[in-house]
C-alpha cells in the first residue's frame, strides 16, 4: 500500500524490471500499457473458451492436450507406447 502513496505510481507499477524493458518515455510506456491491457483481455477469452470447450464436449482441456499440461517425457512415453506396451511375463 505504500508503493500506491509514491507520486510516481501508477497502476500495474510493480517496481520490478531487472531487464530494463519499459520505456522510458510518455508514449512507449502508453504503448506497453495498451499492450498489457489487450494481453489480459486475450487470456480472458481464452479461459472462458476453455471452459465453454469443457462444457461441450464433456472432456477437461488437460484430458485432451495432454502435451501442455504434463511434462513433455511423460507425454511422449505415453504416445509412443500407446496400445504397444507389453505385460511384465512376456
Amino acid at each position: 500500500l505504500k508503493r500506491q502513496e509514491s507520486a510516481d505510481y501508477f497502476p500495474g507499477n510493480l517496481g520490478f524490471d531487472p531487464l530494463g524493458m519499459y520505456p522510458k518515455d510518455e508514449a512507449g510506456q502508453k504503448d506497453m500499457q495498451l499492450k498489457e491491457l489487450k494481453n489480459g483481455r486475450l487470456a480472458m477469452i481464452a479461459i472462458t473458451a476453455f471452459a465453454f470447450q469443457e462444457f461441450v464436449q464433456k472432456i477437461g482441456v488437460v484430458d485432451e492436450t495432454p502435451i501442455f499440461f504434463k511434462p513433455f517425457n511423460q507425454v511422449m512415453y505415453e504416445y509412443a507406447n500407446s496400445g504397444y506396451i507389453y505385460p511384465d511375463n512376456m
